[in-house]
């Protein structure tokens, strides 16, 4: 989970995962939640954190496979972010990926925030772990998984228009939903990671 505090002091939770009592009044101290950002797959904690933030507006990917009925979802979340995150948060969906990736991209910070579109794991908690990291190509690299490239890109030419606007934004730094963050020369790591 990605936390980003807006200029107004509210939250943004992006990829919610288990929420605590201790991590609600963690978050509720640093500002209250304003926002849950469900992108893609990664639905599975977004009704404990609906139920932990009921007044916060909870945002979803167009489409996304796991949608719950009975999740009361604010709006879809694509190229248009809500207004109160203008000159902070921009939004975009990654188009020709099937998980129905939103890319967050906090404009502060010089941060890009995904979540599937590239890993970067350097650690796990079994050797059995490692081994499928390693088979699967995304032990101790950033970028995507070999499961990730064969079954999620559904249009390559729709996902390059993608990544070419991504590195349009002024990101340095890359908070991937999987693994240790790339602090420099973000734009550099995400091309390598997807390259033509």
């Amino acid at each position: 989970m990605t936390v980003i505090r807006l200029g107004d002091g509210r939250l943004v939770l992006h990829s919610p995962g288990p929420i605590s009592p201790r991590l609600r009044d963690e978050l509720d101290a640093l500002g209250g939640v304003g926002f849950i950002v469900v992108p893609e797959a990664h639905g599975r904690f977004a009704e404990l954190a609906e139920a932990s933030f009921p007044s916060a507006q909870l945002l979803v990917a167009p489409a996304a496979p796991w949608r719950r009925k009975s999740l009361a979802v604010h709006a879809s979340l694509a190229d248009e972010p809500p207004a109160s995150w203008a000159g902070q948060i921009e939004s975009h969906l990654v188009r020709g990926f099937r998980l129905h990736e939103v890319a967050l991209f906090h404009r502060p910070s010089r941060t890009l925030v995904i979540t599937d579109l590239c890993f970067n794991i350097h650690r796990a908690s079994s050797r059995a772990a490692r081994l499928f990291f390693r088979a699967n190509g995304m032990w101790r690299r950033f970028g995507p998984s070999r499961l990730i490239r064969l079954l999620a890109v559904s249009d390559r030419a729709a996902l390059e228009r993608s990544l070419e606007r991504i590195l349009q934004w002024d990101f340095e730094r890359i908070l991937p939903g999987h693994g240790e963050s790339v602090e420099r020369r973000g734009p550099a790591a995400l091309r390598a990671a997807w390259p033509r």
